[in-house]
């Protein structure tokens, strides 16, 4: 009898999934993946694991929630082993619950396993939320469709001596900062934008309340971002640990027509890279076609490195000679 794992992928760096997540990954027959999951994690799963990709942006979901939960149901009654892989922690507005209840309902056997939030990995960023004398306590929460309920929490008040994490706010970047200014917080109260958190593609504004988002439209930020609005915030201003590592920002094509293990893999991203390994020739996996084609037009801005001679006859051959 199989069972359904509810796995949080971590931020983005491959390396911060738990030891937990890459045991239930091994063992799967299915891993039902979303679009924040970074890609080298898909390789964790046997190589006749079926990768069902449900991921859903602001703009367009691939699948509503009710049928991502019954995709759950139908692959756990054929008594599948299936990895539910979310990105970040699935119980912090991963709507965990919703996936479990319907698994409940059917009397399917499931187990959640937590991962690193976003707000954990601020760190990648140069600061924590929580910092002796200067943040003592932490709000997460995102704004609502009607922000009734954003609006009626103490915000400035819990920003005073404490951080305001703001998951999926992007969108209502200029509202969440004038509710805050209307609250009383100060207009210079430091203000950090992060995209990508924790992946070598990670970019971050470092502002204030009346100076964000004018800085985001300046450099282009956009979801998925984190907002952190507080003291503590401004520590962003220096770059972090991440941001200087020997290759932080790169971003690398790796075509290779050799199989590579997972340890191979986090070995750039342990750099500080945006790694996105190309399988050719003897390596080549059909499952990740339909990854190749939706990460296509990221992957334009990536530099390329061949393996081997014969990975790179055989990756232009395949796009036409356009690399």
């Amino acid at each position: 009898m199989g069972k359904i794992y509810l796995v949080g992928a971590g931020p983005g760096d491959p390396g911060l999934i738990t030891f937990k997540g890459v045991q239930a990954l091994a063992q799967a027959d299915v891993v039902v993946y979303d679009r924040l999951v970074n890609p080298v994690l898909l390789y964790l799963a046997p190589k006749t694991a079926e990768l069902l990709y449900v991921g859903k942006s602001p703009q367009k979901h691939t699948m509503g929630q009710e049928g991502i939960n019954q995709t759950l149901v139908d692959l756990g009654q054929q008594g599948l082993n299936v990895v539910r892989l979310k990105g970040g922690d699935p119980s912090i507005f991963g709507r965990v619950g919703e996936e479990a209840a319907a698994l409940a309902a059917a009397n399917l056997a499931y187990e959640i396993i937590p991962g690193i939030t976003s707000a954990s990995a601020t760190v990648y960023a140069g600061f924590s939320v929580t910092e002796r004398l200067i943040s003592e306590k932490c709000l997460i929460c995102t704004p609502t469709a009607k922000l009734v309920e954003f609006v009626a929490e103490p915000l400035a008040q819990i920003s005073q001596g404490g951080s305001v994490v703001i998951y999926m706010g992007m969108e209502r970047l200029e509202e969440v900062c004038q509710t805050f200014l209307a609250q009383g917080a100060p207009a210079t109260l430091p203000v950090v934008v992060i995209q990508w958190c924790s992946w070598g593609r990670q970019q971050k504004v470092v502002a204030t309340l009346d100076s964000v988002v004018a800085k985001v439209h300046e450099q282009d930020l956009h979801n998925p971002a984190l907002v952190v609005v507080g003291p503590a915030a401004g520590k962003g201003a220096e770059r972090s640990w991440f941001e200087q590592l020997p290759s932080f920002g790169k971003r690398l094509l790796y075509v290779t027509d050799q199989p590579m293990t997972f340890s191979e893999m986090t070995e750039y991203t342990a750099q500080g890279i945006d790694f996105y390994p190309y399988f050719v020739g003897n390596a080549y996996d059909e499952r990740f076609d339909s990854l190749h084609q939706r990460w296509a037009s990221d992957l334009q801005d990536y530099t390329v490195e061949y393996a081997t001679p014969a990975a790179k006859t055989a990756f232009l051959k395949e796009q036409g000679g356009r690399r």
